[in-house]
């Protein structure tokens, strides 16, 4: 056995060669090992179909994690619905307390009015009787005693007439 190295041009003594030969084995080895992974499509449809289960798990949790996330914005948002409700609510309950009281007071004003224009029309009333004829006395008696059947219409004409002119003359003094 000699002792020179490759380099020098000599023969590899054949210890060199079995290592060599083991190398390029091993190499060898694993490039048939590759080119039969690349070859193997039924190896690489699992493979891809393994990543399209893990991305569809991934999009699965993504969407429930949307979904909870809608419905506690959606208890949120009822909740704030129904708070909101509450509240119109209440208003309009104090706006019609307001608007009843204001027209029982309307009511009452026009009540009064009423009777003073009532009293007012029966001195005018009186008056002319006394100045009239027998005939027009005869039918002015005829249309108070219809007036006196009748009462409650002309008291109720009356109120509205006064509800009118008292709503006017507030609509003027808003303006």
């Amino acid at each position: 056995m000699s002792h020179q190295s490759e380099g020098e041009g000599s023969a590899p003594t054949p210890e060199e060669l079995r290592v060599r030969i083991e190398h390029t084995r091993e190499e060898l080895g694993r490039t048939v090992e590759e080119l039969a992974a690349r070859t193997d499509v039924k190896a690489q449809a699992k493979e891809k179909a393994a990543e399209v289960k893990e991305k569809v798990a991934e999009v699965k949790e993504r969407a429930a994690e949307a979904k909870d996330q809608a419905k506690v914005k959606a208890v949120e948002v009822t909740g704030q619905a129904k708070e909101m409700a509450l509240e119109v609510t209440e208003q309009a309950k104090e706006k019609a307390a307001v608007l009843k009281e204001h027209a029982a007071e309307v009511k009452e004003q026009a009540a009064v009015r009423a009777a003073l224009v009532g009293d007012q029309l029966r001195e005018k009333a009186a008056e002319i009787e006394a100045k009239a004829p027998k005939t027009v006395r005869d039918g002015t008696e005829h249309a108070a005693a219809a007036a006196r059947d009748h009462r409650g219409a002309v008291l109720v004409a009356a109120a509205v007439a006064v509800a009118a002119l008292l709503l006017l003359r507030g609509n003027r003094r808003r303006r």
